[in-house]
């Protein structure tokens, strides 16, 4: 299975331009991929429906969306008819697999006073692949702030250990205690026929946090480095980075995901902003992660990672 992560930053590439192609190419070829910086009807792009755009391109893909920021972009013309358009900006999945369930999830947020600060958010989907549920998230934390990036890790670490608790989209069969209760939930079919969604253990989060390895929201997700154990204890409810579960390469990339754009913007130099965390049931079976380095699509780069899925037992 192949994943990846991509921030797309409005499809504006290091040469300035807008190009969907170049977007589309990047990233097909993955199982699972994930998006971020996706908008709608902004004027900078051309009021694009960049969803579409991109859901044309990769045809084979199941899709869904979560506009974390949804504001009006509506017009009225002279005789009173309305232009009904939201300006939206947020994070996309697509799979090669049906999307069983998606979520969306808008993150906690702290008002600034003078720097720009957006809501931002998190989709959650529950995957049917071949292997059993998977449970993938899209994620862009805040630009802004490790204080918030850090009430934003602690929401999402509140989602993920909690999704048994949760359960599903819908639970329950029905009002058994009742049989004509039961009769009329059956006539207005709220389940529409399917069964109730598995809960999926097998976890990814991929997206841009916004934030440095070994900084403290790093080590809010996959913990502190312990000296008693030589290293971080991954625990039952958990996540690990894809980046150090691979075997080692002989190139000693660092992982830049991020890289300025020219001639100088600040703060001048290449960053790890963008990760694959993964539950413990995953975590054994990486076998490959590289960034693209030739994408210039955006001013983040794909990243990649692959699983061996012969080693997985199916999940039921």
């Amino acid at each position: 299975m192949k994943l990846v992560t991509y921030n797309i930053r409005y499809a504006f590439g290091l040469d300035g331009k807008y190009d969907y192609d170049r977007i589309a190419k990047a990233v097909n070829g993955a199982d699972v991929i994930a998006l971020q910086e996706v908008e709608r009807h902004w004027r900078r792009s051309d009021m694009a429906d960049q969803v579409a755009l991109i859901e044309e391109r990769l045809p084979q893909y199941h899709s869904c969306y979560c506009p974390a920021f949804d504001v009006d972009a509506s017009e009225t013309a002279p005789d009173g008819h309305v232009t009904k358009r939201r300006r939206q900006f947020g994070t996309m999945i697509l799979s090669r697999w049906p999307i069983r369930e998606t979520r969306s999830h808008v993150l906690p947020k702290l008002a600034t006073k003078q720097n720009f600060n957006m809501d931002t958010g998190a989709l959650e989907c529950v995957i049917a692949s071949d292997r059993g549920p998977i449970r993938v998230f899209s994620i862009h934390l805040s630009a802004i702030s490790i204080r918030e990036r850090l009430l934003q890790i602690d929401h999402l670490l509140g989602l993920h250990r909690n999704a048994r608790a949760r359960g599903g989209s819908w639970t329950g069969e029905g009002p058994v205690q009742d049989y004509s209760e039961w009769q009329e939930f059956l006539r207005h079919d709220w389940n529409n026929g399917e069964p109730v969604p598995e809960v999926a253990e097998r976890t990814v989060w991929m997206g841009d946090f916004n934030s440095v390895p070994e900084g403290p929201e790093y080590c809010r997700i996959v913990g502190e480095f312990d000296p008693t154990v030589g290293g971080r204890l991954l625990h039952a409810d958990g996540l690990a980075d894809s980046w150090h579960l691979a075997p080692p390469d002989d190139n000693d990339d660092p992982g830049h995901t991020w890289w300025p754009d020219p001639p100088d913007r600040a703060p001048g130099k290449p960053l790890r902003l963008d990760y694959c965390f993964l539950s413990p049931e995953l975590a054994p079976h990486v076998t490959h992660k590289w960034v693209d380095v030739e994408a210039q699509g955006s001013d983040h780069r794909p990243y990649w990672v692959q699983l061996s899925e012969d080693k997985w037992p199916l999940q039921n």
